[in-house]
This record gives structure tokens, sequence and C-alpha cells, in this order.
């Protein structure tokens, strides 16, 4: 279904409870299972479980080169802005992104990190369905003004076992992302995108990022370098079912509170991470000067209300996305 795009002025709230139960892996997700097609049907592609420990992040630090990380704000704080950017050609497309010279993604691999949950239903069982519902759609080809155009892909559920018992750091995130990558083999580069998922009651702080989950940031992207790896683009995603960082009509949303308060903050890093992979490595590609990236105009966050939308044939509460084809947020190209 179409959308009118939402008047940036407009001003609703998102409000929820914060849950606070913890999830531990139980067993091992086994083989590759095909991907069911069609609307509300959840993806099962869970790869083998990969377990690491503190242990191996000395050796994953050395090897660390750069980390760079932006982040998306919770309800009641600002976006980080980037300085040095350039401003908008014209006083009516004030808002508009404007190029500044960074890499963007033509298409990637989005491969799914489950941290002490052995499939996805710690986030409501439906985050791989979101990922090939949205890939699917009209919605994803809002990107294609800024990067030309590409494909995108779901590229399955890898759990790991990890020791999220204290409040988890920047060489955390760092330990998780080598290990899965370096022991499934898997491939690096502006081709592919890392979603790292951490469960309910894990508290996580990123010097990178500069702040912490559910006291600044509700989720961020990042790019790091490793010297055997390559350039390796991520996202953190902590539980988002809590206050602040949830979609805005709560459990009344088509899927609940969880299901869509996750994909919308998936669709908002996912979406920044195509357009500015590279934002806080003084690397910036598209971004606006006074608003930030392409979801941070239009989060609930900056006041914009989620909305439910169809994307092919499934339908999710999630934010709008801003394109300059419009000079607004929209939900379809």
């Amino acid at each position: 279904m179409g959308f009118t795009p939402w008047l940036l002025k407009r001003t609703l709230t998102a409000i929820g409870a914060f849950a606070v139960a913890g999830a531990l892996l139980a067993g091992c997700g086994g083989g590759q299972n095909s991907i069911p097609a069609g609307p509300a049907q959840k993806v099962s592609q869970t790869h083998r479980v990969t377990h690491i420990t503190k242990a191996s992040i000395p050796s994953v630090m050395a090897k660390l080169l750069h980390a760079s990380a932006y982040y998306s704000p919770m309800k009641g704080q600002h976006v980080r802005i980037i300085p040095g950017i350039k401003k908008s050609m014209t006083s009516s497309a004030g808002n508009d992104l404007t190029f500044n010279g960074g890499p963007v993604q033509t298409g990637s691999n989005e491969y799914d990190i489950l941290v002490n949950c052995n499939d996805e239903s710690c986030w409501g069982g439906m985050i791989g369905s979101f990922q090939n519902s949205l890939f699917s759609s009209n919605m994803i080809h809002i990107v294609d003004q800024y990067n030309a155009g590409g494909a995108y892909s779901f590229g399955g559920d890898y759990p790991a076992t990890y020791d999220t018992s204290n409040q988890l750091q920047d060489q955390d995130i760092y330990n998780i992302l080598y290990s899965v990558i370096t022991q499934n083999n898997l491939p690096t580069g502006y081709g592919s995108e890392f979603h790292v998922f951490l469960g309910s009651g894990v508290q996580q702080c990123s010097q990178a990022a500069g702040g912490c989950y559910a006291q600044q940031y509700c989720a961020y992207h990042g790019s790091n370098d490793w010297s055997d790896i390559g350039h390796v683009l991520y996202s953190v995603e902590p539980y988002q079912d809590i206050q602040g960082c949830q979609i805005s009509s709560g459990s009344a949303s088509p899927n609940g509170s969880l299901v869509d308060s996750t994909a919308s903050t998936l669709s908002h890093e996912t979406f920044e991470t195509i357009t500015d992979p590279d934002v806080a490595a003084n690397n910036v590609a598209w971004y606006n000067s006074t608003m930030g990236e392409i979801g941070d105009i239009c989060a609930p966050a900056n006041g914009v209300a989620t909305a439910s939308v169809n994307l092919n044939g499934a339908t999710y509460e999630i934010q709008s996305e801003y394109s300059n084809a419009v000079s607004d947020c929209t939900w379809s190209y």
C-alpha cells in the first residue's frame, strides 16, 4: 500500500515498558534451511553456533587498525552531528541529504549475529522475514537515488555464545564480530553488513559511538578495519522493546511491539549503512549538516511517528526514511 509522506514537524511520542529478561543459548542451530516466501512467515536460515570467549580479545584488538561508529539516539536525545559537513545548496530543500564524497553500498548481504540465543525467538522470531520483505519491497529503492541502485539479501543467522553478564564494551563487540566472521569464513568489505543482536537486559556502551544503550542510543552502525580481514561494516542492535526505542503504537502494532521495534531500528541502521557506511570515520557520504543521516531525520527520536507499511505482502510498523526526491520522509520511492 502507498503512504503520503509525513511532515517532519509532526510530533508524536513512542513510549513503552522496559523488559529485563536475559536469554541464554540452549542449543545449536544446525544446517541451512530453505527460506519460505510470502507475508508473515518466519525465516529460518540458521548456521552453526560460534563459541566465543573473552580470552580472544587481545589477539582481535592487536589486528584492529581503525574503528568508528555513529549512533541512533533514544527519544529525548540528540543526534551526533559530524563537523565540517556540506550544507544543502537551497533553502527550500534544507532537510535534504548532501553528498560529501564518501563511499556508499551498491548492494549487500546482511548477516545477523544472534548473541546467546539459538534462533530469532529472543527478538520475536521475525528478523530474517522482515529483511526478506524489506529487500523485495519498493521501500528499499529509496536508496537508489543515493547509490544508483543495488541488490540486498538476507545472509542468514549466526548464533554465538558470549559472556554478557557484565556491561559490554567496544572490545566485546569487536571480538564477537571478528570471531563470527573468521570462524564462518564470511565475506567482508562494502558488500556485507553484520548485525549484532543483544538480548533483553544486556547492557552495552561504546566509546566509538559515544554513549551507552538505553541512555544515549538505541543502536548504532560502524565500520572497522582489521589487518587480515579488511573492512567490516556492522550494526549493534540491543533489545529495542524499551521506552525511548519502541515504535509508536506499542502492542497495537501488526506484529507486536518487540517484533516491530526490532524491525524499525534494524531498518534505520541498514538504510544508514547503505547511504553512509563510513560516517564517523571522516569519510562521510550522504548527510545533512544539522539533522544527520537518512534515518535520523525520520526517526521517532526526531518526533516523526512510525506507521504500518506493506512490504511485499507483509505488514510491519517501522520508521520512514528521508528521500531527496520528495524532500520529506517516506516509506516508498
